[in-house]
């Protein structure tokens, strides 16, 4: 008998009807792309899905356009409390997250859904 290990990500989004059950045993940003690719979704679009690193890549590369210089490998993460480094983290806000993604369409003219964003990126 052989053991069928499930990523919960990709479970949840099953569970959600993001994925459909074909998505177990791909990767995440597979899963995603095969997502976003099936019903032509882009980065503009509110519904567009992120894989949990495309999304800390995405939110990195935003917060640089306010002046966040973040290390890579930074963990973000979205907070109602107060926002800053914490350890390997830095907590955001919803208002800094979607200044910086109107920041990023500004110097870049490349837009990013800040619903899409926020919706990916974990809670404190």
């Amino acid at each position: 008998m052989t053991a069928t290990l499930t990523d919960p990500w990709i479970e949840r989004q099953i569970t959600a009807g993001r994925l459909a059950p074909g998505a177990r045993g791909m990767s995440r940003t597979e899963a995603a792309d095969q997502h976003n690719a099936a019903n032509a979704l882009t980065p503009t679009d509110h519904d567009y899905l992120y894989s949990p690193g495309q999304a800390q890549r995405a939110a990195l590369a935003a917060l640089s356009m306010v002046g966040f210089d973040l290390p890579s490998g930074t963990r973000i993460v979205l907070t109602d409390r107060v926002a800053g480094q914490c350890g390997n983290a830095y907590r955001a806000n919803l208002g800094q997250i979607e200044a910086a993604v109107e920041e990023h369409r500004l110097a870049t003219g490349e837009a990013i859904s800040a619903d899409a964003l926020l919706n990916a990126l974990p809670w404190d």
